[in-house]
């Protein structure tokens, strides 16, 4: 039950980690999949990426006393099997790069909506540096993964 801004806080910052957590191993299959060398380079650097973010996020969860329990998100779920939908229905290989891109585009917007309400909730709450500024470094970190997608051509 949500009865406060922490509690919202706390929601939202399980769902962003467990949206992390699943991109782990989702990246690496985009990258496998990939027809097109600037992408599958994309997802294998921003695997990384994801490495630093989740190790970020996991001390603002100490930090509030929390355990990081994982909520499910149903936004990043039905992106993924809209993906497998449109993969599943192409005759033609190569155009799963442009399905595997817009799914990486529409990853990172959810993060950035994600880390927006944290950092609006931590700017509401009077957070510490410590919690809002990991927050501040994934929101650039997701904002730049979006521009590298919108860049490549494909």
């Amino acid at each position: 039950m949500i009865e406060s801004e922490r509690d919202l806080f706390v929601r939202e910052l399980r769902e962003l980690y467990h949206i992390e957590r699943e991109l782990e191993e989702l990246q690496a299959q985009l990258a496998e999949s990939a027809t097109d060398e600037d992408l599958e380079e994309y997802y294998v650097a921003h695997s990384e990426t994801t490495s630093d973010q989740i190790a970020r996020l996991e001390p603002i969860f100490e930090g509030l006393q929390v355990e990081p329990g994982p909520i499910e998100s149903s936004s990043l779920d039905g992106l993924r099997s809209e993906r497998e939908a449109i993969v599943d229905d192409l005759m033609d290989p190569i155009l799963g790069d442009l399905a595997d891109a817009e799914l990486g585009r529409a990853i990172e917007r959810l993060e950035i909506t994600k880390l927006e309400t944290l950092l609006t909730l931590a700017d509401r709450m009077d957070l510490p540096g410590e919690i809002v500024d990991p927050l501040e470094q994934t929101k650039r970190d997701a904002e730049q993964g979006l521009e590298q997608l919108q860049g490549m051509p494909m």
